[in-house]
């Protein structure tokens, strides 16, 4: 049995054990060939040979001799490629360390890759190939006469610089892994994540994601949850038939909508013209089959006939109104004399509107403008008052009590107006709708009191006010003095 041996007192000039101070020599380029075993991927050049212009070289490269003069990359093909983008004659002769043991073809390999293990920021596809093949390489070397402590699954762990567990993942996903996503993986377009819950799937369903999802829809969330349906025997083969007796084919869009969706899934369970999701009138699902897509196509047209009918009529409705009110208006304001653009105050934070303008509602013509009630309704206008006064009419007239423009002096009148006599007034003291109250206004002092209570003054804030009739005997009573 071969002496047992430590996998870095192997490596000899890549030892992390101290060693002496190695010689560097300046090696023209020319000279210099790449390992052929290299697999490491030679990105990032630009930039590195920009440092390199600027600081210079910080590592030198390493090197064995191959015959006749030449030597070959041990450690710094990156380097080596960088520097060769330099311009001027200074940049060909290459700083290099060069190995002189006599180390077999697989130890130099073996080097070449802890190397560059050691230097590099490795893709989960590189780490995978280079772990693939530096077990190999630790068993060639066995085979050789080297025995090495522990279990070799830990020496290719230490060898690669990562954890047992992820080089289990990598594994599973270099041997598992379809052809159709190994492209994906290897130029880092395929998370490990995603690729190793690709792997543990049935090679038939990894085929079947990758037509219907792609690289740019499938998630690592998406996968792990297409696995889990997946183990727990989903298979995505529709159930259920379509109307005129066939059987349904769209296992794959199911397959699709439950890479889209964590919930809920469909899993080809689920007829879509029975799912909630495709009659849904928002939010719809975007994997219904056609013919679900014509129903709620015709659902959703009959809804719009529906609201548009709805819509009319109630417009119509709301435009006879106006019609009404823009020709009570108009004879007031054609009694008072107003020109057609004298403006008439609506509610204070909306425009007003022009006689022109109540010219037209009152033809018929609503200048194409969409109404969500009665605008001219005068019940809701802000300043009836001074609505009164502009027209020249009654308070009574813009309330449709009469038709009568002016009605004596039993009409109603604008509050700072006030009566003239003592006696019983009808008094509206909030919003029209509200009505009003009966109260005594005694002239003498200028001042509202109480209908029965002689010499009881009110606060009232009184906006429109008439005159009550005068009772018959039969209804007439005293007021009581306090």
């Amino acid at each position: 049995m071969g002496k047992k041996t430590d996998l870095w007192a192997v490596l000899g000039p890549v030892s992390k054990s101290d060693t002496p101070p190695e010689q560097i020599e300046l090696i023209h380029s020319s000279l210099i060939d790449d390992d052929p075993n290299n697999f490491y991927q030679l990105s990032g050049l630009e930039e590195l040979a920009a440092n390199i212009e600027l600081v210079g070289l910080q590592q030198p490269i390493r090197v064995r001799p191959s015959g006749e003069g030449r030597y070959t990359i041990v450690s710094g093909h990156r380097r080596r490629a960088a520097m060769a983008l330099l311009e001027g004659d200074q940049w060909r002769k290459l700083p290099c360390i060069v190995e002189r043991d006599d180390a077999s073809p697989e130890l130099r390999e073996l080097r070449l890759i802890l190397a560059n293990a050691a230097t590099r920021v490795l893709t989960p596809a590189e780490i995978s190939r280079q772990a693939e093949r530096v077990e190999l390489l630790l068993y060639q070397l066995k085979e050789q006469g080297m025995e090495f402590p522990g279990r070799m699954r830990d020496q290719v762990a230490a060898a690669c610089q990562v954890s047992a567990s992820k080089l289990a993942r990598l594994k599973v996903i270099r041997e598992k892994l379809a052809g159709e996503w190994t492209g994906y993986f290897e130029s880092g377009m395929l998370p490990e994540q995603t690729a190793y819950a690709l792997a543990r799937m049935p090679e038939a369903l990894q085929r079947r994601l990758h037509k219907a999802a792609g690289i740019k829809n499938l998630t690592a969330n998406a996968a792990e949850r297409i696995l889990s349906l997946s183990q727990d025997g989903t298979t995505w083969t529709p159930t259920c038939t379509c109307p005129d007796g066939s059987p349904c084919r769209r296992g794959d869009a199911f397959l699709r909508h439950d890479v889209d969706h964590s919930y809920p899934t469909c899993k080809g369970e689920t007829c879509c013209l029975e799912c909630r999701e495709a009659k849904s009138s928002c939010y719809a699902c975007d994997r219904m089959c056609s013919k679900a897509q014509a129903l709620r196509k015709d659902a959703r047209d009959n809804e719009k006939a529906r609201e548009e009918k709805r819509k009319a009529r109630e417009q119509k409705k709301y435009q006879e109104a106006i019609q009404a009110s823009a020709v009570r208006l108009l004879k007031a304001a054609e009694a008072a004399g107003l020109e057609d653009e004298e403006q008439i105050v609506i509610k204070d934070y909306r425009p007003a509107i022009s006689v022109r303008e109540l010219w037209s509602y009152a033809t018929g013509d609503f200048l194409g403008r969409y109404f969500y009630g009665n605008d001219l309704d005068t019940t809701r206008f802000d300043h009836l008052d001074q609505l009164a006064k502009k027209l020249q009419c009654s308070a009574d007239y813009l309330l449709g009590l009469t038709d009568e423009l002016h009605t004596g002096e039993d009409r109603w009148r604008c509050w700072p107006e006030r009566p003239e006599t003592s006696g019983f007034y009808w008094v509206v003291t909030g919003p029209l709708s509200n009505g009003g109250g009966l109260y005594w206004w005694e002239a003498a002092a200028e001042r509202w009191e109480h209908w029965r209570a002689a010499g009881l003054a009110l606060n009232v804030d009184a906006k429109l006010w008439m005159a009550c009739p005068e009772l018959p005997d039969s209804m007439a009573w005293t007021r009581e003095e306090l």
